[in-house]
């Protein structure tokens, strides 16, 4: 699995070096990587692939200086309000960036990737898939199964809302659990994920959202190491 995952992010880091060749000369692109023009040439007609610590420093510098940009435009946070996420959702290598960066922050043996359907689940499978872990989620219906459930508890003194639910062999006691969504506000959804792994006694190793609310990360960040992309006000 090391082996594949090397390879993928070595692609990947070609990949973002193809997005920024877009708007860049080579000469642009080779003083912004820090790459020579010759090198990078050969990376983007496939010729070669950057080493590891190359790969992941390419990977690096797309996410903390363009990653955002592209977001931001994608969800049209200047235009509106509104966090809309279906540009972002439908594009996998996007995605792909954001689950290699929640990989280095949180390190260590992972067996699930939970989330909430439905727009969690994009983001839940490729992170699943770079840790070889299972991608499980929960949602509001419950369908036919051999197993009973978990269903999610509402918390006191909070408005009624549907409970999540989730099969009980898909989570089981002592899994190590991480949790990621595209986009948490008031945290009633992410509180019945929570509670549902209480229910379970399985371990959360800490929740990752694209777009999380200052009074969400305030709350969930006392008890758990929350991570995020963008920040944004309530």
């Amino acid at each position: 699995m090391e082996g594949v995952a090397s390879l993928e992010q070595k692609m990947l880091a070609v990949d973002c070096l193809k997005a920024m060749k877009e708007s860049m000369t080579f000469r642009e692109l080779s003083k912004e990587t820090k790459i020579s023009a010759g090198i990078l040439n050969r990376y983007l007609n496939g010729r070669i692939l950057p080493k590891d610590k190359r790969a992941t420093e390419i990977l690096d510098m797309f996410y903390e200086n363009y990653l955002q940009q592209i977001v931001a435009k994608e969800s049209r946070m200047k235009e509106s309000k509104y966090i809309v996420t279906t540009g972002i959702l439908s594009q996998p290598f996007l995605l792909k960036i954001i689950a290699f960066r929640i990989k280095s922050y949180f390190s260590g043996k992972v067996d699930r990737i939970l989330t909430a359907a439905v727009d969690g689940i994009p983001l839940a499978i490729l992170t699943a898939e770079l840790y070889g872990a299972k991608s499980v989620y929960a949602k509001k219906t419950q369908e036919l199964t051999f197993s009973s459930y978990y269903t999610s508890k509402k918390e006191e003194h909070k408005p009624l809302i549907s409970p999540f639910y989730l099969p009980k062999d898909m989570l089981k006691r002592n899994d190590n659990i991480l949790i990621v969504d595209d986009v948490v506000r008031g945290g009633s959804t992410m509180n019945a994920l929570l509670n549902i792994c209480e229910q379970a006694r399985a371990n959360i190793l800490g929740i990752y959202a694209i777009f999380i609310t200052r009074s969400a990360y305030k709350s969930l960040s006392k008890k758990f190491t929350v991570r995020y992309l963008f920040l944004i006000n309530d």
